[in-house]
Order: C-alpha cells, then structure tokens, then sequence
C-alpha cells in the first residue's frame, strides 16, 4: 500500500539545506519521502539524492511512488541504517554531500498503521521494531523478561518517567502471572501501576514509557551518536547537516554535538591559554532550535515537540579564528 507523508518543518529545512542546482544531498531517514520529494525537485538538472530507511516499507513504497517520475533516475533509495551512511556513501559512491538531513521521528504511518505496537492507541503485538529483520530483540521481550534494574533505566532514562519504579514492579508482578504480549495488555499495567489520583493521566505515562521501549529496541540514542560525526566528516566543504528531533534527549545530543564543532578548542577552563590548538570546524546556523509554528501544529498535532538543529561546515580556506 502506498502511503504519503509531509514531514515537519519541512519548508524550515529545505530553507537551511540552502539548496541550489546540481547539488547533491543524503536524506538519511527516508520515511514517507517527503523531504526527499521536494529536495529532488531543487536540484534538477543534475543533483542526486541518497535516501537511506531502516523500514523495509518505507523503500518499497518511496520506490512505487517514484516508479513513473523522470526524478527517479537522480535518487538512490538504500535499505539501511543511518549510522552506517559513512559505509552506504562509500558502498554507492555518492559525491561528497552538499547536505545532509535526518528527521528523527516517525511517520503517521508507522505510529498508526504499520502494526508494529509502536502506539498503545491499537489493539498490536508488541514489537516496535523499525526493522524485523535486523533487530532480534523486541518489546515484547523486553517486557517480559529484563529485571527491574534494566527496566526502570530504560524507563527513566528514556522515557523521563516520574513512575517509573512503579510502572517496572508492575510488570514483573503482572509478567509472573502472565505474559504481556500486546500493547493494551502494557497500557492496562501501566494504568494500574499509577497512584489512584493521577491515574486519569495513564495516557502521558504510557506515551513515555512506549518511547522508552521503542528506543531501547532500536537503539535509537546509540545510533545517533554513531551517525553525527559521521556525517559531519561525509560533508562537503561549505556542506549543510541538519536535524529534526522529537524529544530532549535526542535534541541534547545534537545540541552539545554541534556545539562542539563550533567551539572549537577543548582544553579545560582553567587552562590560560588554549594547548590542543583545535580551531572551530564548523558554523551553527540555529542559535535556537526552530519549532513549528500555530499553523504547523494546527495541521500536524505531532509537529508540536519537533526541534529543528543546523550547522555549516567550514569551508577549508577559511581562517576560523
């Protein structure tokens, strides 16, 4: 079934990628596509695009949307994982890229209609994997047989989950009488495992602990400490990587990672004068992250959390001091 997407931010992000004719540019989290529709159309006539999904669906249905475009013959749609983009670049021989932009969140495909227990709003399995196939464990399994310790990590650090020691206990007690296997299965110990006087607001406590386990599952903080640095060294000098992410731990990592790129030195504070003779490698391009606007949100509820990052690297011939 072919599927459609507007990604959030998206004219913001087109914006800062600066995109000009014959440039070329990795869309590193593919999804429904649309980024990469509208990037295809700013390059013509000779810009190349490399679209890269962990979601097997996603390439499939990108593929059939473009069965019958004259575009299709400036994109390459990889199946893979965005921290590999230093081995799919190599492995394709894509030209050093102009830009680089990764949306971190999910489609409303995946959330509603995949089947894959990412939401508790349908009756699923509990899996959570982006890609079957290369994950072997899931959420079920998690659940089901992780021990306190690991479950109340994964729901605190992940999830910043007030109960989470509750919610943890809950599931051993619960998991011991019976395996919980589907995603209401998980909302109803979730539910139970509340204080009586906020237990009305089970929703947002299911929302976080749900994102924890999809983390968790697919190592999604792991995998973006792996692909930053990678695809800030894959940038062409004066090259554009820009970020959309949904929630504060994935938005911290990209903040303090840019961050580092246009500080430059790393000696320690105390230091009086700087020693490791590292200069800026960068420029950042949002003193803040950029959010969607009332209107944005009007129409994508979803758009509220997203946070958009960009930097600029250096061009080589440019004193950065």
């Amino acid at each position: 079934m072919s599927y459609n997407h507007i990604p959030v931010l998206l004219d913001e992000v087109i914006d800062l990628l600066d995109l000009q004719p014959n440039k070329n540019i990795v869309d590193a989290t593919l999804g429904g596509g649309g980024y990469t529709s509208v990037i295809l159309g700013k390059i013509k006539p000779k810009g190349k695009v490399l679209a890269i999904d962990l979601d097997p669906e996603a390439i499939e249905n990108f593929k059939y949307q473009i069965s019958n475009s004259k575009s299709k013959e400036q994109v390459v749609v990889v199946h893979g994982n965005f921290r590999d983009i230093d081995k799919i670049v190599e492995y394709h021989k894509f030209p050093a890229p102009d830009g680089i932009v990764a949306d971190l969140g999910l489609s409303s495909y995946e959330l509603d209609q995949a089947g894959r227990g990412i939401s508790f709003e349908k009756d699923e399995p509990l899996d959570m994997r982006f890609d079957p196939g290369s994950e072997d464990v899931n959420a079920e399994f998690i659940v089901n047989n992780y021990e306190y310790p690991r479950l109340l990590g994964i729901f605190k650090n992940y999830g910043e989950e007030k109960f989470s020691g509750k919610i943890a206990k809950k599931i051993i007690e619960k998991r011991n009488e019976q395996a919980i296997k589907s995603t209401i299965d998980l909302y109803r110990v979730i539910e139970a495992a509340l204080p009586k006087p906020v237990r009305h607001k089970a929703k947002d406590s299911a929302r976080r602990i749900f994102q924890a386990l999809r983390i968790e599952v697919n190592h999604e903080l792991e995998n973006l400490k792996r692909f930053l640095p990678k695809a800030f060294d894959l940038l062409a000098p004066g090259g554009r990587l820009a970020v959309v992410s949904f929630h504060s731990l994935e938005d911290r990592e990209v903040k303090h990672y840019f961050a580092g790129l246009a500080k430059g030195c790393v000696c320690p504070p105390d230091f009086p004068w700087c020693k490791c003779g590292r200069n800026p490698e960068a420029r950042i391009l949002t003193k803040k992250p950029v959010t969607a606007g009332e209107k944005e949100i009007k129409i994508n509820s979803r758009s509220k959390s997203a946070k958009l990052r960009a930097i600029e690297k250096y061009k080589l011939s440019t004193n950065h001091k």
